[in-house]
């Protein structure tokens, strides 16, 4: 598996992650803050992922 796909997987799994866990994050860690945009930060970083991991440009 090439090392960019691997990447790629990696960060579309980050992106599920953190739209899954936005609502406990908010609550746990930045509970004296106003609501961060976990979600939409989330799915910024899953469609990066899923650029590198369906690009058809080979390095």
């Amino acid at each position: 598996m090439n090392s960019k796909v691997s990447k790629g997987i990696a960060l579309l799994l980050f992106g599920i992650l953190l739209c899954a866990g936005s609502g406990e994050i908010n609550t746990t860690i930045l509970y004296n803050f106003g609501d961060f945009p976990f979600a939409a930060i989330g799915v910024i970083v899953g469609a990066v992922g899923l650029y590198m991991v369906f690009s058809d440009k080979a390095e």
